[in-house]
């Protein structure tokens, strides 16, 4: 079964699913980050403006055989139920239309600027070195997960703001909805990516001397390279300069420099991770960056750019 076959299929099942809900189903190509391409379910209720969005790829296999089907068309539907219950849709629409409700849920997140150039220009955005910082909105934080939109230029205009605005706005919630998280690269994987002990065993010792900058959840982690003193702090831990490689959207690591003998390798082992490990919808920068304690800013190691947000 290929994947437009696979798609028909669960759209099939989900219509009969909610055959007696009086629910609009619909299958939509969306563009996420750094253009990959990803089909995503809509299951709109009648009258409703807005639909959750639940993306299919991740479970489609080409032997995928019907009691599998069967098995994912019902946990579709539990996805569906969980997101309304957590945040109905009616309230959810009538919340985004309310700047006062909008303005306590605005954070950033950071993004690849030359990988995200089509979507840049429909979106308010702040150049931050060679990446971009965009703005979204979190609807609800919960069991299935973190739900939230890309600010738009219309929902600026609607709302009547700027992006500095966004920016000052995103500055004080992102930390306060996504609390940073710095520890030792091995003690990360332990506690927030649940490696076992076994596998963290085999890691070089020189490892001990790399550490994680992420947020709580995991997830567009690398934003907090913009909290305010953060990156200092990350400085003062190790007690010199850093390097920071930027290891994906979710996550960055940090040295401190006197353990880098060639700082020109750094950006190298980020090309060749970025080409050979990281998934493509995960890809940062193919830069690496150096933090002054001195200087207070951060630098990147293979460039003049020096463009910083406002």
């Amino acid at each position: 079964m290929n994947f437009e076959e696979f798609t028909e299929t669960i759209k099939t099942g989900l219509v009969q699913v909610f055959e007696m809900n009086d629910m609009d189903i619909t299958v939509n190509k969306i563009v996420k980050n750094n253009g990959i391409m990803l089909t995503g379910i809509n299951i709109r209720q009648a009258h409703t403006m807005v639909a959750p969005t639940i993306y299919i790829n991740d479970f489609y296999r080409e032997d995928v055989d019907k009691k599998e089907i069967d098995n994912i068309v019902l946990k579709i539907k539990r996805i569906y139920q969980g997101r309304c219950k957590e945040n109905p849709v009616g309230e959810e629409v009538k919340n985004y239309l309310d700047f006062d409700w909008v303005s306590e849920r605005i954070f950033y997140t950071l993004i690849n600027h030359s990988m995200n150039e089509e979507m840049l220009q429909n979106v308010p955005y702040l150049p931050f070195y060679d990446l971009a910082i965009v703005f979204r909105c979190v609807f609800h934080i919960g069991q299935n997960g973190i739900a939230s939109s890309v600010v738009s230029e219309d929902d600026m205009k609607r709302w009547g703001v700027d992006t500095k605005l966004l920016y000052q706005l995103a500055a004080k919630n992102t930390p306060r909805l996504f609390p940073p998280v710095m520890d030792k690269i091995t003690r990360y994987l332990k506690v927030h990516a649940n490696v076992p002990d076994s596998l963290l065993e085999d890691f070089p010792q020189d490892d001990d001397k790399l550490y994680v900058l992420s947020n709580s959840f995991g997830i567009n982690g690398a934003a907090a390279l913009l909290y305010e003193g953060l990156l200092a702090d990350c400085a003062d831990l190790v007690g010199e300069d850093i390097y920071v490689l930027p290891s994906s959207i979710h996550e960055t690591i940090f040295a401190g420099v006197s353990i880098v003998d060639d700082p020109e390798l750094l950006t190298e082992i980020v090309q060749e991770a970025n080409d050979k490990v990281i998934s493509q919808s995960d890809i940062l920068s193919y830069n690496a960056y150096r933090y002054s304690r001195k200087a207070k800013r951060l630098m990147m190691i293979r460039s003049e750019q020096e463009t910083v947000p406002v």
